[in-house]
């Protein structure tokens, strides 16, 4: 653990944005709050939150330790300052799956909607459920891979709107199930400045 409590310190920042990384550490995602890293030859993942966030490092610990480790949530390994060693998450983003063209089933959707019921049965207010932290395995298995603002008071309504989208045009046969990442990012510009009709 020291290895890569060491490898972390030497990750450089510039405000929110990644400069530079140890050589061990593949970077694979990058968020609002943090950025997520492979660790070389392992089946492990560390999130490493941008300066001004290092606190949520031990929030969202926390969500991790309350979801118990389960099946649809990635298993929390250790708890560092500034930033969580995760199990690495085989497979592709919803948002992958639309760029290319893997159609989203109705099952995927149940299994988004399972995941999101068993936190809530922890006391949990799952939050900020969107296309790129909802991943489905190369087993078909759906996971939720972000979760630090599952503690949060207000409502998201990101996740019902996702589904209403989903079940209003995506499933209707002739409505197409790729499309380019301007266009998906043209749409999610769109519904954050609430000028989609959802």
């Amino acid at each position: 653990m020291e290895t890569i409590k060491e490898w972390v310190t030497h990750i450089d920042f510039n405000g929110d944005q990644l400069v530079n990384g140890p050589r061990q550490l593949e970077w694979i995602g990058q968020g609002r709050s943090a950025v997520v890293f492979r660790i070389e030859g392992t089946n492990h993942a560390v999130k490493v939150f941008y300066p001004r966030f290092k606190d949520l490092a031990e929030k969202e610990a926390d969500v991790y330790r309350m979801l118990s480790n389960h099946d649809f949530f990635p298993q929390l390994i250790k708890e560092g300052d500034g930033f969580l060693v995760l199990e690495f998450v085989e497979g592709l983003t919803f948002y992958d799956c639309l760029v290319q063209g893997i159609k989203i089933t109705p099952e995927m959707v149940k299994q988004v909607d399972k995941a999101l019921e068993f936190a809530r049965s922890k006391g949990l207010n799952p939050s900020d459920i969107h296309l790129k932290n909802m991943m489905l395995t190369p087993e078909n298995e759906v996971k939720i891979i972000d979760v630090v603002r599952f503690t949060q008071e207000k409502e998201c309504t990101h996740w019902p709107d996702l589904k209403k989208a989903y079940y209003t045009y995506y499933q209707k046969r002739y409505f197409p199930k790729k499309y380019p990442k301007i266009v998906i990012e043209l749409i999610i510009r769109l519904y954050r400045k609430h000028l989609l009709p959802i």
